[in-house]
């Protein structure tokens, strides 16, 4: 994985260059040392094997057995896994493979799914660190009705909790989300890796290219540090110019939902105390032909996020006797996005709006792997830049606790 900073040296964005961003490697050692104080655990997860192997061990047990799998959750527990899925397997893996996943990720989904699988040969796995989230939990009350309890695995806090009592009490087998890790930072936990190992993914390599990116986080060293490079050039754009959007904009649609699980990450993570930059979700090519406009000619106040595929096989588009297209003749497709995502990097550029350009050589599980534990470590380094908390979510608790407040009264 690479990381491109350059395009937003000349912008004419006067005080923000490369130089700038570099200018704040000396808050990298203290921000490291802050960060330890707390304790959280994400970086630290590819080297959990004790909770991979319950992991891998599970899915064995349940391999073969369901048609459908079927995730009750919301945020943190359902956005990570429709990212993998999508990345790894395909957009349209639900046509034509078995197991099929759906993520319940919103309460009028219950009906269609209903609608569309066989509740006896599906496998619900049931994601509440709390076990106390009203969504998820009042789809499990729902299908607990419909099928028996082998039906169900919980993945849970590992000591306390409404779901944990559940399971216990009824013999469901469950698996840890660890105390440290926070929602939107679980994907790489049984969150993820569970319905993964279900669906046949390498989760050991999705692992192994998250231990590589951990390795980057922990750097001292300004060059070596990706995440904080990615973390002070937002922190300055937003400081300096009021740059107080970030547009990811992936060109494959295989990471189209990458952008949708960053979102939260970084909307929940980093808005808070009166500071925040708002995440917006792009496709290339496909939105080049409905937000480019405003995005070259509207205002400067957005930090674009670009990620390129170096390398996919695709078919090639054969010669066209038509004059006026015969350029597409012997083109690939995959080639054709390249050149289009190069062309908006410098129309960006033209324009005078800043680009970071992340490259990949390839979508697969250790690349991204890469890529979640880069855009964590990112956040956790923004929030250090911003001296906020990271790891915490006040205004979406409160929403939760009114939810429960106005359904008491009722």
């Amino acid at each position: 994985m690479k990381l491109y900073l350059d395009p937003i040296v000349g912008l004419g964005l006067d005080g923000v260059s490369a130089e700038d961003i570099r200018g704040e490697q000396h808050k990298l050692a203290d921000f490291l040392d802050s960060f330890e104080t707390r304790g959280q655990g994400f970086p630290r997860l590819p080297k959990a094997k004790a909770a991979l192997l319950e992991v891998k061990h599970l899915a064995e047990k349940m391999k073969g057995k369901f048609e459908n799998i079927v995730v009750l959750g919301i945020g943190g527990s359902s956005l990570g896994i429709t990212c993998v899925r999508d990345a790894l397997l395909g957009p349209y893996y639900n046509f034509h493979a078995s197991p099929r996943l759906f993520v319940l990720d919103n309460l009028d989904l219950v009906e269609e799914v209903e609608k569309v699988i066989d509740l006896d040969k599906s496998l619900f796995i049931v994601i509440s660190k709390s076990g106390r989230t009203p969504e998820t939990m009042g789809q499990y009350f729902y299908f607990r009705d419909k099928v028996s309890k082998e039906n169900f695995v919980f993945i849970t806090d590992p000591e306390g909790g409404e779901l944990r009592a559940i399971g216990e009490k009824n013999e469901i087998p469950m698996l840890d989300i660890p105390q440290n890790v926070g929602g939107r930072f679980s994907v790489l936990t049984a969150v993820g890796l569970f319905p993964a190992a279900l669906l046949g993914i390498d989760v050991e390599a999705l692992l192994d290219g998250a231990g590589e990116m951990a390795s980057s986080f922990y750097q001292t060293d300004f060059d070596l540090n990706l995440p904080f490079q990615l973390a002070a050039a937002q922190y300055l754009l937003e400081w300096k110019h009021g740059i107080s959007m970030t547009v990811m904009m992936p060109y494959s649609t295989r990471l189209w939902t990458l952008a949708d699980w960053y979102r939260q990450l970084l909307a929940e993570s980093i808005g808070k105390d009166g500071k925040g930059i708002t995440p917006i979700r792009a496709l290339g090519v496909t939105d080049q032909h409905s937000q480019l406009q405003l995005y070259n000619e509207g205002p400067t106040d957005k930090l674009f996020t670009l990620i390129e595929v170096e390398n996919e096989k695709s078919s090639r588009i054969p010669k066209v006797e038509n004059e006026a297209m015969s350029y597409l003749s012997g083109v690939s497709f995959h080639e054709l996005m390249n050149v289009e995502k190069k062309a908006t990097e410098q129309a960006l550029a033209q324009y005078k709006k800043p680009v970071a350009n992340i490259v990949i050589p390839e979508v697969n599980a250790r690349e991204l792997g890469k890529l979640f534990m880069f855009f964590e470590a990112s956040i956790a380094f923004l929030g250090e830049f911003y001296n906020i908390d990271a790891f915490n979510q006040p205004g979406v608790e409160l929403s939760k606790n009114l939810t429960k407040e106005f359904l008491t009264k009722s």
